[in-house]
């Protein structure tokens, strides 16, 4: 038992740090706060138990002293806990806190940093919170507290002398009165001044002001939680130093559908072109009990699938056996990211198929004599039984070893499905079950899709929408992300 509090960053989910990732993946259970990406969320192990706790100004929540005994709880119960918190546990987080009460129950903790708002914020929009010649220090203050209280334990006219950065967070509800607070106490009223709504995320704004003025321009520009506001001479940097380069894919918002281990990286690369990711997964990948076969037996090992590749390889490992078993013997995979997850276990395929499908393999294979050879087919349950039929047509000896099937995930229902597809104006579906899904949760109601940019991942998938009715608007020629960002920037249709 273990429990570790960990910063899951600002809000941009590939700003969390590689240690915090590896126990998220590690952890059975996750207890989160408000804000939390649902990329990160879906790097945790499968089966894993999730655990809201809320935690946002304004909204229903679980009381500190609630969440320290659920800790602690959990803990004694024997799980292994990941406490997400949004920036930094220990920045007005109150990480200190649930580790001292953690320490008072002798339960093991652990705290993991995080990039904190507090930092991230200013930076994100242009504005470095020290700079020579500008602010020689920055200080990092909690707004929750009402500037108007006659006590208090902030120290306003302290602040208001201060010669460097003052960071406020928490505290969009009261941008005026701070101003007001720091100008009674003497700061000008032409300080330079920001306000950072979403920082680090696609719905990022800022707004540079002064102090005699914010408050006004928070309504006007409608910033509202989360917010950080930025004082000091530092803001006016933000004119040079911010850009936001006009990339290809900005404006639009898109459903993501991959499966919960692949969705943050996939997201991750459709941000990267300026796109709004909206993540649902639709497919989860349930590991299935197989036997392993004889592997000196075959000729040829066949990989349809970069999930068949950990499951086949994982099995094969834990019985004792390592890459030699695989010595001589030919590896033929249908697309680069299938090849790629040979990589990783050190095997180099002797063929990928120029077509990343199982029409591809058999034309990779077509020069080939196949008869009487034997082949390993490790793939998902209920795959198309074409390259079973062709394979076996050509004179070869096929087994296929089911070592996974595609469900749907067990989180999914259909009115959160329905708000995500609400939230965005193209859907990519990366398999014929994944669509299948998406039927099912709708009931086969499929009017709520008509209105959207629908995209199928390869002519598979698009024969799939098509015989529910649905013509796919793009359908990628090189059946990867990469090849539906293409497709979407107009370089394919």
């Amino acid at each position: 038992m273990k429990v570790y509090l960990i910063g899951a960053g600002p809000g941009d989910p590939e700003l969390i740090t590689l240690k915090a990732s590896r126990l998220i993946a590690a952890c059975d259970v996750v207890v989160y706060d408000d804000l939390i990406p649902t990329e990160i969320l879906l790097t945790a192990r499968p089966g894993a138990t999730k655990i809201y706790v809320g935690k946002r100004g304004g909204r229903k929540y679980m009381k500190q002293p609630e969440i320290n005994e659920l800790l602690v709880s959990l803990a004694q119960e024997g799980h292994t806990v990941a406490r997400l918190k949004g920036g930094d546990p220990c920045i007005f987080g109150r990480g200190g806190e649930e580790a001292l009460y953690l320490h008072e129950h002798q339960i093991p903790f652990e705290i993991i940093p995080g990039i904190s708002s507090a930092v991230a914020g200013p930076i994100s929009a242009g504005i470095p919170p020290t700079h020579r010649g500008y602010a020689a220090s920055v200080k990092f203050v909690t707004a929750h507290e009402d500037p108007a209280k006659e006590s208090g334990f902030l120290d306003w006219a302290n602040l208001a002398a201060d010669s460097g950065t003052i960071v406020f967070l928490m505290g969009a509800r009261r941008i005026a009165s701070i101003a007001e607070k720091l100008m009674a106490e003497g700061m000008p009223g032409d300080t330079a001044c920001a306000l950072v709504k979403d920082a680090t995320t696609f719905s990022q704004r800022h707004v540079v002001s002064v102090l005699e003025r914010v408050g006004d321009d928070a309504i006007e520009h409608k910033i509202s939680s989360p917010c950080i506001m930025v004082v000091g001479k530092v803001a006016t940097l933000s004119s040079t130093l911010y850009t936001r380069e006009a990339l290809p894919l900005s404006g639009k918002s898109v459903l993501i559908t991959r499966p919960a281990h692949l969705a943050m990286k996939t997201a991750s690369l459709f941000a990267s072109q300026g796109a709004r990711c909206i993540v649902y997964p639709l497919v989860e990948i349930a590991p299935l009990e197989f036997a392993l076969p004889d592997l000196a037996s075959y000729d040829l090992f066949i990989f349809t699938s970069q999930n068949a590749v950990p499951l086949f390889l994982d099995r094969m490992f834990s019985s004792g056996m390592d890459a030699r078993a695989l010595s001589g013997k030919q590896l033929v995979c249908i697309g680069p990211k299938t090849r790629d997850a040979l990589l990783g276990y050190g095997l180099i395929a002797d063929a990928v198929a120029e077509e990343f499908r199982a029409e591809g393999i058999m034309e990779l294979l077509s020069d080939r004599d196949l008869a009487g050879r034997r082949v390993c087919l490790p793939r998902a349950k209920g795959a198309r039984s074409y390259l079973r039929d062709a394979l076996l047509e050509r004179g070869a000896a096929v087994d296929e070893i089911f070592v996974y099937e595609t469900i749907l995930p067990r989180e999914a229902t259909p009115a959160d499905f329905s708000q995500a597809l609400g939230d965005a104006c193209s859907v990519v579906f990366t398999s014929p079950s994944g669509f299948g899904n998406a039927v099912r949760l709708l009931d086969g109601d499929l009017s709520v899709l008509a209105g959207k940019q629908l995209i199928a991942i390869g002519p598979v998938t698009a024969q799939a929408m098509e015989s529910r009715g649905l013509l796919p608007h793009l359908v990628a020629q090189e059946y990867t992300d990469e090849g539906i960002i293409r497709a979407l920037k107009g370089e394919v249709v």
